[in-house]
Order: C-alpha cells, then structure tokens, then sequence
C-alpha cells in the first residue's frame, strides 16, 4: 500500500470516527421524477465503472471560478451491486457517504447523507462547497461522454435547468 493511499484511508477513517454530522438526507423523490427503468438498467450496466477517483472540473448552469476548477475529488469504491462508498476532498474539508442505485429511484444518497470535516474557509470557497454538497445530495443519473468524462445529474437530463457535475478520472 502505498503512503498517499494509507492517508487517503486515514484520513476517511479519521472523519468517521469524529461522528461528523450530516450536510444531507435522502430525499423523497416524486414518482414523477423517478429515473425510468431502462435508465436505472443503463447505470447498472456501467455502475461499477464509477470506481476509482475523479476531479471535479466544472458545472453546467453555474461555472466555477477558474481558481475553484479542479480542486475538489470524488472518490468512488463499490461495496456491493447497489452500493458506492462516497469520499474525498472538496474545496475545503473531507467528506464521504454513499450513494445507492435504486430500482425505482435511479441514484440516491444514502439516509446517511453526507458528512464532512468542519474547517473554515473563505466566504468564496464555503459557497462552493455547500454548492457541491447539495448537488451530490440531489443527484439522480450519471452517465459516461465519449472522452470518458463522468457527468453526475441532478435531476432530468432533458431538463435544462437540471445541474450536471463534470469530473475527469484521476
């Protein structure tokens, strides 16, 4: 194991075992809402592709700031069929959960929600990271471009307002 790969699970360790509370909770989701099944089949078939360690590049409808872009990691493991481990470092502190991959609901955040470390930050950069809380929370799809890029939806993809993560494989 290498060095960088022992902190990365000291540090996950070190915020499940402050009980760091939740910035999130599994959302109700309106059966309008819900993800179609050939939807839900389409991210299972690609759903162990998530593994591994991704860069969060930019949004769709509200752009970081170019000294935001790249800053923050999302860090994947598959636990089971239906399950990722959450983790990583966003603009400021540590963070983790899971996400779930429901048959009717199509990607969820676990009741747990998500839990981060509470280091202060600037205004600019606390914005950014509540911003990037919220969007993991709400996200329902994800899918792959043809670069490979991983875009994480937060609701509809035909829906223009629907905000989409870009992350880039590290």
């Amino acid at each position: 194991m290498t060095l960088l790969k022992a902190t990365r699970r000291l540090s996950l360790a070190a915020l499940v075992g402050l009980g760091l509370s939740n910035c999130n909770t599994t959302r109700d989701v309106d059966p309008v809402d819900a993800a179609s099944s050939s939807t839900v089949q389409a991210m299972r078939a690609s759903f162990g592709s998530l593994a591994g360690e991704w860069v969060l590049t930019n949004y769709k409808n509200q752009p970081l700031p170019p000294t935001l872009q790249s800053r923050t990691t999302l860090v994947l493991k598959k636990e089971s069929d239906d399950n990722l481990t959450v983790g990583g470092r966003s603009f400021v502190n540590y963070y983790g959960g899971s996400f779930l991959l429901d048959e009717t609901k199509g990607l969820i955040v676990s009741a747990q929600g998500i839990y981060s470390t509470k280091i202060g930050g600037s205004p600019e950069t606390m914005q950014a990271e509540n911003d990037y809380y919220a969007n993991l929370g709400k996200a329902t799809y994800f899918e792959f471009d043809q670069n490979g890029q991983l875009r994480l939806y937060t609701g509809p993809k035909e829906d223009a307002s629907t905000e989409v993560l870009y992350f880039t494989k590290k």
